[in-house]
């Protein structure tokens, strides 16, 4: 099913949000198999040509002193959840932050990237949108604030998987009951599948209303939900579906929606799949999603190296 998650580069920006981030990379920790951990801060000096040839040493001085900070934060925020867990600081040279958390991803074949975004910050935005389409591992996309909701890992209440039964959201559903599983005993998680219909054009002629079609809708997803959820082990996990009807012709807004009525902790989504609702970073719904959900933690789960090659993504830029 989903690929195991054993190494991670989690993207760190010697800013405020790093201890917030590194808050969630403990919660990470214990709800995955992680072995090795690698903090990556993308560094760019920016001193001019003629400055470094005036004091050759000083990049290399700020480089390190840049480190110590990082690694500063790094020991003040980690957990005992680290405790068998292989970790290091790396800095990247690069004036551009995408290229260098890409490299790095590479270079440590991660299997999850980390990185946090800053409130509605329109740069951190477009970074986390290019990330998303580029790197060839799974995501995790922390916003400001998300810590607050998993104190030490423990309050993690609710994950919302927006599904369509292809096997994208199986992925997803998976990675889910992963973390469910691991969490309980420290706190229960409840699991809400969410399958969001819209009733095709000319639906009327069928000589059935409007409500009329919608049960019939539903119903059909039921039986395929039924079919669906057998593929997987739920024994002991708290998980139930929601059949949403789209009518605005935006399927991220009907699961935004939801996520803030059941005021979920975190969202997981499957990166590909046979329908719109699954169809991630291939259309306007993943930019949608990724823009739009601003204050939610989000998952992007994806077959590792699905894409091409680091090369081919960086020249893409």
């Amino acid at each position: 099913m989903t690929q195991e998650i054993k190494k991670a580069v989690v993207g760190l920006s010697n800013t405020y949000l790093d201890a917030e981030v590194l808050s969630y990379v403990n919660f990470v920790a214990h709800t995955t198999n992680l072995e090795e951990i690698y903090f990556v801060h993308v560094f760019d000096s920016q001193l001019p040509s003629n400055v470094l040839k005036q004091f050759p040493d000083l990049e290399k001085a700020s480089l390190e002193e840049r480190k110590k900070e990082i690694e500063a934060v790094v020991k003040k925020h980690i957990g005992k959840e680290m405790d068998n867990i292989k970790y290091s600081v790396e800095l990247v040279k690069s004036s551009n932050s995408l290229k260098g958390l890409l490299r790095a991803i590479d270079k440590f074949d991660a299997d999850l990237a980390v990185i946090g975004r800053i409130g509605e910050k329109e740069k951190t935005s477009v970074i986390t949108q290019r990330l998303a389409r580029r790197a060839p591992c799974q995501l995790l996309i922390v916003p400001e604030g998300a810590a607050q909701r998993i104190v030490e890992g423990k309050h993690l209440s609710r994950i919302l998987v927006p599904i369509d039964f292809s096997q994208y959201s199986s992925l997803a559903l998976d990675r889910a009951l992963k973390i469910a599983q691991r969490n309980k005993d420290r706190h229960e998680v409840e699991i809400v599948c969410q399958y969001v219909f819209q009733l095709p054009s000319g639906y009327h002629l069928s000589g059935k209303s409007e409500e009329e079609f919608s049960k019939i809708m539903c119903a059909n997803a039921k039986e395929e939900y039924d079919e669906f959820i057998k593929g997987f082990d739920i024994d002991g996990v708290n998980i139930r579906m929601v059949y949403s009807r789209d009518i605005n012709g935006d399927l991220t807004s009907d699961i935004r929606d939801l996520a803030e009525e059941i005021d979920t902790d975190v969202i997981i989504i499957g990166s590909k799949g046979r329908t719109a609702t699954a169809a991630l970073f291939l259309g306007s719904f993943a930019e949608k999603l990724i823009t739009n959900t601003t204050h939610f933690s989000l998952m992007v789960v994806r077959k590792k190296k699905e894409y091409d090659s680091i090369l081919d993504r960086i020249k893409k830029l």
